[in-house]
């Protein structure tokens, strides 16, 4: 039978923290379904059980008197804790203490009780808005400009409990309010140094609003019209994507920037620039290029680090052509591998990852080609997987006939991976072309058909 957790009488500051740590261990197993625990009535009465268990020990460690300032305030923020959480499992009158003690701990000197303090309000206020109170969403705002406004540390979870209160505003059509909300996470949590918070914060922030007529709208409007045109396919309506000029994408572009200044609005200017040149419009890569490094480049969050991160690979995918590439690295097999071996020859260069299958969707036009003008044109791979991965056994079931260098990604490095920089690769659907010199000819990231280019350098 599974040992239950029990709390003894007599204990000290110190075992009573200790002791709420446990609490936490163990709800975080009965909430994860790991508690060995398997019938789900008898998990949930158990859970009920600890969570009293942990009330109790807070209380202790509040009044005890050999606690510390540092106790009383773990103690304070281990009721709050209990006391929500008997709040969720349906106790009224634990929801009344719990509104009680928030209000009493919103301005304690200890940020980390205040915020926990003013969460607790935020989420009653929800609840006030959810049942139709009068201001109800007029206190939804206050008190997240309370939390935000004071100069102190908020993580994920409040980013997340301000997330409810704007879908909830927006569900009830406080769209104001909401938007109130949205500046507020994105002032917070928007130029984070962390990228997937800033992320998640841009994600948050803007889900559930319309885009239509919006800025980020009309910029990818004429994305669609650029690219088309390109493509031969025609833009959106029958729009002729030639009309679009450098100078009316720049306008658009610096309307998105005033209007949405985040992480995805970063993402999505890379992300056309490099769709840019993908089709040839050079002179709307450049502009977009420009914005990213006269609003962002200079900024040090993640933000900031996309723009000056675009902004290199470009100066690397221009910087390497002409340049003779004959890397000292090993083969995917292990065989000797020299570039200088494929002199004469134009060398297709596809860049490859097991964990992309899809950067290898080239590899039957590179093939067709090859077969095109056998003796004149070979593949040569750059494999730019993560160590340990069992690339060989990947080249074996997949039937990759060609060599490879094995260039190896360390994810948490400064430079992911030396050879994939140095040709400002930024997507893993990138193919070099080498003359027969042994120089970088052609840099190519649109999947498309490469006979031309090879054949020009043939000729």
């Amino acid at each position: 039978m599974q040992r239950r957790l029990q709390l003894k009488a007599s204990l000290t500051p110190a075992q009573l923290s200790d002791f709420l740590s446990q609490v936490d261990r163990e709800l975080r197993a009965l909430m994860k379904g790991q508690s060995g625990i398997t019938d789900p009535n008898a998990a949930a009465s158990e859970a009920e059980r600890v969570v009293s268990l942990k009330r109790v020990a807070a209380e202790r460690l509040i009044e005890h008197s050999d606690s510390t300032d540092a106790d009383r305030v773990l103690g304070r923020r281990g009721l709050l804790q209990a006391l929500s959480h008997q709040a969720s499992m349906g106790d009224l009158k634990a929801a009344e203490q719990l509104q009680t003690f928030a209000e009493q701990f919103r301005d304690n000197p200890s940020e980390e009780l205040s915020t926990d303090a003013q969460l607790v309000l935020i989420g009653f206020a929800i609840e006030s808005l959810r049942h139709g109170k009068e201001e109800a969403e007029a206190r939804v705002v206050s008190l997240a400009q309370d939390l935000m406004g004071a100069n102190r540390p908020v993580d994920v979870a409040a980013l997340m409990v301000l997330g409810q209160a704007k879908d909830t505003l927006l569900q009830y059509e406080h769209i104001d309010e909401a938007s109130q909300i949205r500046s507020l996470i994105l002032e917070k949590f928007g130029d984070s140094q962390n990228a997937e918070v800033a992320r998640m914060a841009a994600q948050i922030a803007s889900s559930g609003f319309s885009q239509e007529g919006t800025a980020i709208e009309r910029l990818d409007q004429l994305r669609q019209q650029f690219v088309g045109a390109a493509r031969g396919a025609g833009g959106e309506n029958g729009a002729d994507g030639s009309d679009v000029t450098a100078e009316m994408w720049s306008s658009a572009v610096e309307d998105v920037v005033a209007q949405s200044s985040d992480l995805l609005t970063g993402e999505f200017l890379a992300g056309v620039a490099l769709e840019a040149e993908v089709v040839g419009r050079e002179d709307i890569a450049r502009a977009t290029y420009d914005a990213l490094r006269d609003n962002f480049s200079s900024r040090q969050d993640a933000l900031g680090r996309v723009a000056r991160t675009a902004l290199k690979a470009r100066e690397n995918r221009q910087g390497v052509i002409g340049q003779r590439f004959d890397p000292d690295l090993p083969s995917v097999s292990g065989r000797p591998l020299k570039m200088s071996d494929y002199l004469g020859k134009v060398v297709l260069m596809p860049f490859w990852s097991t964990a992309f299958p899809d950067s290898l969707i080239v590899l039957p036009n590179l093939r067709e080609i090859q077969k095109r003008y056998p003796g004149q044109v070979a593949i040569v791979g750059v494999n730019l997987d993560v160590e340990g991965t069992s690339v060989a056994g990947f080249v074996e079931r997949e039937g990759i006939e060609f060599p490879s260098f094995r260039s190896v990604s360390q994810p948490d490095a400064e430079i992911v991976n030396e050879v994939a920089y140095r040709f400002g690769a930024v997507t893993l659907l990138f193919v070099g072309i080498l003359d027969e010199e042994g120089r970088v000819s052609h840099l190519d990231f649109s999947g498309g058909d490469l006979t031309a280019e090879v054949e020009n350098l043939i000729r």
